[in-house]
């Protein structure tokens, strides 16, 4: 995390071109990172990446009233990442707002609405097996000696299924919590 971000912010907002170049260095190769997760092709995702910039730079006199950064530069990655996909016909994993707030910042409802979205998303993708594991435990809050007995499957394949479970959604969230 940025030192000072609202200080950062109202330099950049006045125009000092110093502090984007920090800001730049530090969210860069995390946009990067979250939209490589989205887009296959590694062009555009770097062209994605620096119009992102090019917005925040033109927007830049808005920045002095943002209360989260990470917030507003999530939803621009966002709706670049929707954008694409519309315009290149390819499925992007994020559903299309709806009953928002209007405008910035976001809220952390916002947020928790949308880690939850990205959490449910990944956990339906597993395979059949690791998911009814993963939702017996955490959903049901069931022991994994219960789950075990319930599916006629030892401990520790319990154990393995859940572990891959958390592995990959720890990847997700490390992925999401760039920007917070």
């Amino acid at each position: 995390m940025l030192t000072d971000e609202a200080r950062l912010l109202e330099k950049i907002s006045q125009g000092d071109e110093i502090a984007f170049s920090g800001l730049f260095t530090y969210y860069y190769p995390k946009i990067v990172t979250f939209l490589s997760t989205l887009i296959a092709d590694e062009k555009d995702v770097e062209d994605l990446s620096q119009n992102i910039f090019v917005k925040v730079w033109l927007h830049r006199s808005t920045l002095r009233s943002l209360h989260s950064f990470g917030a507003y530069l999530y939803r621009m990655c966002r709706n670049a990442a929707i954008d694409y996909g519309r315009t290149h016909r390819v499925r992007i994993p994020f559903e299309l707002p709806q009953n928002e707030p209007a405008g910035y910042p976001l809220e952390e409802a916002y947020f928790a609405r949308e880690k939850q979205f990205q959490i449910d998303r990944q956990v339906a993708q597993m395979p059949q097996k690791r998911q009814q594991v993963f939702r017996m435990s955490r959903e049901e809050g069931k022991t994994n000696e219960e789950i075990a007995r319930e599916l006629g499957i030892s401990k520790k394949t319990v154990e393995n299924h859940i572990n891959a479970a958390l592995r990959e959604l720890r990847k997700l969230i490390s992925c999401i919590s760039i920007f917070f």
